[in-house]
């Protein structure tokens, strides 16, 4: 009995594992770290490879939105794809 519930304590803690590796996946620091056209978007925390946004989504970079231009006000960090 005790043996069954080590094994399920340890399937739980591998699955965990293997979902926090996955998603370290997908996180990134520059776009050459992202495949297949998408861009690190850099206004997300973490930051993780993603297509282009479209128009409204948060943006640090043109590059990051579809129309390759992100608007971002003065004095903020953070600013709209338009």
């Amino acid at each position: 009995m005790f043996s069954k519930s080590l094994l399920s304590a340890g399937l739980i803690v591998s699955l965990y594992s293997f979902s926090q590796v996955s998603f370290a996946a997908d996180q990134c620091k520059d776009d050459k770290d992202c495949k297949n056209g998408e861009v690190c978007i850099l206004a997300m925390n973490p930051p993780v490879c993603k297509p282009p946004q479209e128009a409204g989504a948060a943006c640090k970079r043109d590059v990051v939105c579809a129309s390759k231009k992100c608007e971002i006000a003065p004095g903020k960090d953070v600013g709209v794809c338009k």
